[in-house]
C-alpha cells in the first residue's frame, strides 16, 4: 500500500528541531500473523554515517524492571539510511516477506528483535549513553500507550532525533487492543522496513486528537480549556486554524480567544504549537458537537471534532466513596476505626444534612466531633469537596449493625450510602485448621482445607477463612469465605475445596463447601476467623521464601491434641508429606503419601468420652446392614452417624435398653457413631462392609 506523504493525522505532536546527526528507532514490527517477521528499524537522521560497533539495544520483557535480553550491534548505518535488526534464526522467512535480508540478525532465545508488543526497549551508543527509548521499563505495555502487540509502532514524521525519555506523543501505534488501525498482518501493505514517513519532502500537517468534555453549567461559561497541537514540515505557506461557531481558540491559556489563528512556518517548519480551545460563554442548555478546521493550501482540510455540554444550573449534590465494614471487639469497647467519603454540591438552596443509622456516627474531623448526624451549610449555594468521617459507635452490645447513611437537602431527592458493622464478643475457639492439601489432578486439583469442630457450634456463620498468597501478610479482618448460618456438632470434619467434583474423585468422599478462595499452592497460608478475630493459622503469613512448611503437590496435617493457636504458627505441630506427596496416583489411596483425611483427634473433647453406662454396639464391623445399640438405661437415645468428613448420613431416636437399627442405605466404609442419652454422650467408629 503506497504511503500517504501528504497528510498524517496524529494524536499529538512533538518536534525535535536539532540538525545534529542522530540514530533513533523509527519502526517496531510485530505482525499479527507472523512472529518470525518481527524487526527493529533504526534511522540515521544525521549528515554522516555512524559506526554502530559497540552500540546495543536492551529489552525489558513485560513488566521487568531489569534488562531481560540485550543485543550488541555491529555494522555501519549511512547518513539518511536505515539499519534493520530482524528476529532469528537466520532461516526464517524474513526475505520472502520483505524482499531483502536485514542488516543484522538477532538469533538469541526470546531475542530483542523478536520483542512482543508489550515489551520495552532502550538504545545505547558505544559510550553507554542512552540515545533512545521506547516504553517504560518496569511497566507491562498491555493496555498502555506503548503497546504495539500484533501491530506496529512508527515514529511520527516530525521527530528528528532520539529521546532518552519515553514520550508517547512521538509515536503512531497500531495494536490488538484497539489502538490505531488495530492488529495488522504482514501482507497488509502497512509495514515498510527501510522506509519512513519522516524522510518525505512533501508537505506534512500534524494535528491533535478530538477534544471532548468542554462542559459548563448554564450561566457559568466559558468552559474549561482543552488543548491540541498543530505543526508541519516542508511547508511553503501558512496553516490556518478556524474554530466552529460555538467554540473559540487561543495561542495562550487564559488569553484572548478568537475564531481563527494563522501559523507561519520558519524554514518550512511549524514546530509543535499548542492551541487552546473552549466552548463559548452565554450559550443555552444543550449538547454541542462541531468540527474545528486546519487548512493548508494544496492539502485536504483536517477536521478536529470538538464537543461539550451545557447543563442547567439546578440544585444538586453528590458523594464519592465506598465504605468498608466497621468492627471492634466487645472487650475493647470501641469505637471502630474510621472510614471516609466525600460530598460536594452546587446551586443549593438549603443545608445538606447527613444522618446515620443506629450504631454509627459521623464527623467533619477525624477523632473528634462525632454525632449521629451533621449539617453542612453551602456557601453561595456551593459545597466544595468535603471529607466525611464515619465510624461504629463505642459502647455497643455484641451484635451486627447496618443500614443507610442518608444525605438530604430540601427539595432534592435523598441519596444513601450503605454501612455494615459488627461488635464481636468473646471467641469460643470451637474450631481449628487440621489440614491443607494441594491436589495432583489436572490444574492442581483439588485444593483446600480440612477443619475440625471441637465443640458444638450453634451458628457456623460466625466463622470464616482467608488465604494468604506467597507470604503476602495477614488478611487482617478481610474474611474471604464466611460459612453459612447452620449448626454443626462437635467432632465434625469440614472440608472446603476449590472443586467438589475433583474432591469426590480424589478422596472418595463429598466435600462440605466449595470456594475459589482456597485455591492454595504449596507456599500459601490459611487464617481461620471467629467473630472477626483470627483464632488459628496455618503457615507463616509473612514468609515467602525459605519455608520449611511447604506442601507443593502435597499436604500438611495438624498433630492431634494441638491448636488452635491464634495468630501463632508452630511448625512442629504439623506433619508434612513433602513436595509431590500426593503425586503417584489418581486418588488419595494411590498417592505416594496419602493425605491423612479425618484423623485429627482431640482427647480433651467430650466427644471422646463414652459416658453412657453399659454402652455397646454390635456387630462391628457391620456385615448384614444392621446393628444394635444398647445401654443400661431405658432413657431416650439420640443416634447419629457421620461420614469421616463430618457429614451426617443417618439419624434416629428410640427409648429402651436396646434397638436394632437398619443402615442398608449406607455404603460400605468407615463412619462415626454418636449417641446421646440425656446429658451423656458416647461415640464409636463403625465399619460397614
Amino acid at each position: 500500500m503506497k504511503k500517504n506523504y501528504f497528510l498524517t493525522l496524529l494524536l499529538t505532536l512533538c518536534f525535535g528541531l536539532t540538525s545534529l546527526g542522530q540514530v533513533f528507532i523509527t519502526e517496531l514490527a510485530d505482525p499479527n500473523d507472523n512472529s518470525a517477521a518481527r524487526y527493529i528499524e533504526l534511522y540515521n537522521a544525521g549528515d554522516s554515517s555512524v559506526d554502530l560497533e559497540g552500540w546495543r539495544i536492551d529489552k525489558y520483557t513485560n513488566a521487568s524492571e531489569t534488562v531481560s535480553q540485550s543485543i550488541t550491534l555491529t555494522g555501519l548505518i549511512e547518513s539518511k539510511g536505515f539499519f534493520i535488526i530482524a528476529t532469528g534464526p537466520e532461516d526464517t522467512e524474513f526475505f520472502d516477506i520483505w524482499g531483502f535480508s536485514p542488516n543484522q540478525w538477532d538469533t538469541g532465545g526470546n531475542n530483542v528483535a523478536g520483542s512482543n508488543g508489550d515489551d520495552n526497549l532502550e538504545v545505547y551508543d558505544s559510550s553507554n549513553v542512552l540515545i533512545d527509548q521506547f516504553g517504560v521499563p518496569g511497566e507491562d505495555g498491555t493496555g498502555t500507550a506503548h503497546e504495539f502487540e500484533d501491530g506496529r509502532a512508527e515514529r511520527k514524521a516530525t521527530v528528528t532525533q532520539g529521546n532518552p525519555t519515553w514520550d508517547a506523543n512521538e509515536w503512531n501505534i497500531d495494536n490488538d487492543s484497539g489502538g490505531g488501525d488495530g492488529p495488522i498482518d504482514a501482507d497488509a501493505g502497512v509495514f515498510d522496513p527501510g522506509a519512513w514517513i519522516g524522510t518525505s519532502t512533501d508537505p506534512i500537517i500534524s494535528v491533535g486528537a478530538p477534544i471532548t468534555g468542554l462542559d459548563y453549567f448554564e450561566g457559568y461559561g466559558p468552559s474549561m480549556e482543552g488543548v491540541f497541537t498543530v505543526g508541519g514540515l516542508n511547508l511553503t505557506t501558512d496553516i490556518s486554524v478556524a474554530a466552529p461557531t460555538n467554540f473559540e481558540i487561543s495561542l495562550t491559556s487564559g488569553g484572548t480567544f478568537t475564531n481563527s489563528i494563522v501559523l507561519t512556518p520558519t524554514d518550512g517548519i511549524i514546530g509543535s504549537t499548542i492551541i487552546y480551545v473552549r466552548l463559548k460563554a452565554d450559550l443555552g442548555v444543550g449538547s454541542y458537537s462541531e468540527d474545528l478546521t486546519v487548512s493548508y493550501t494544496g492539502l485536504d482540510d483536517v477536521l478536529i471534532a470538538l464537543s461539550g455540554e451545557i447543563s442547567p444550573a439546578d440544585p444538586q449534590f453528590s458523594f464519592t466513596g465506598d465504605l468498608d465494614d466497621f468492627s471492634y471487639l466487645l472487650a475493647d469497647g470501641g469505637p471502630s476505626v474510621e472510614d471516609t467519603f466525600t460530598v460536594e454540591g452546587l446551586f443549593l438552596n438549603d443545608d445538606l444534612i447527613i444522618t446515620t443509622p443506629t450504631g454509627f456516627e459521623v464527623s467533619l474531623t477525624t477523632e473528634a466531633g462525632f454525632d449521629s448526624s451533621l449539617t453542612i451549610t453551602p456557601s453561595s449555594g456551593a459545597i466544595e469537596s468535603t471529607t466525611i468521617y464515619v465510624r461504629l459507635k463505642a459502647g455497643l452490645e455484641e451484635d451486627s449493625y447496618g443500614g443507610d447513611i442518608t444525605l438530604a437537602s430540601a427539595g432534592l431527592e435523598s441519596k444513601t450510602i450503605s454501612v455494615i458493622g459488627n461488635v464481636f464478643g468473646e471467641t469460643t475457639k470451637s474450631m481449628l485448621i487440621t489440614g491443607v492439601y494441594d491436589g495432583p489432578l489436572t490444574g492442581g486439583r483439588p485444593k483446600g482445607v480440612e477443619l475440625y469442630v471441637l465443640n458444638d457450634i450453634e451458628d457456623l456463620s460466625s466463622y470464616g477463612i482467608s488465604s494468604v498468597s506467597n507470604g503476602g501478610g495477614s488478611t487482617a479482618g478481610e474474611i474471604e469465605f464466611v460459612f453459612p448460618e447452620v449448626s454443626v456438632s462437635e467432632g465434625t470434619y469440614i472440608y472446603v475445596t476449590t472443586h467438589i467434583e475433583e474432591f469426590l474423585e480424589f478422596f472418595g468422599e463429598e466435600a462440605t463447601y466449595e470456594s475459589n478462595f482456597v485455591s492454595i499452592n504449596g507456599d500459601d497460608s490459611i487464617e481461620l476467623y471467629e467473630k472477626g478475630q483470627i483464632i488459628d493459622v496455618f503457615g507463616e503469613v509473612d514468609n515467602n521464601s525459605d519455608i520449611t512448611w511447604g506442601y507443593l503437590d502435597g499436604w500438611a496435617y495438624r498433630k492431634s491434641n494441638t491448636g488452635p493457636e491464634g495468630t501463632t504458627f508452630t511448625i512442629d505441630n504439623w506433619t508434612y508429606s513433602g513436595e509431590n506427596g500426593l503425586e503417584g496416583g489418581t486418588s488419595n489411596a494411590t498417592a505416594t503419601t496419602p493425605f491423612p483425611i479425618g484423623t485429627y483427634k482431640n482427647s480433651t473433647a467430650s466427644l471422646a468420652n463414652n459416658t453412657i453406662e453399659g454402652f455397646k454396639t454390635y456387630p462391628n464391623p457391620i456385615t448384614n446392614k444392621s446393628f444394635t445399640v444398647s445401654s443400661n438405661s431405658t432413657d431416650v437415645k439420640e443416634v447419629a452417624i457421620f461420614s469421616v468428613i463430618g457429614k451426617k448420613v443417618f439419624s434416629t431416636s428410640f427409648s429402651g435398653l436396646n434397638k436394632n437399627l437398619d443402615v442398608s442405605n449406607l455404603s460400605s466404609g468407615v463412619y462415626i457413631l454418636k449417641v446421646t442419652e440425656g446429658s451423656k454422650l458416647a461415640t464409636k467408629k463403625l465399619v460397614i462392609k
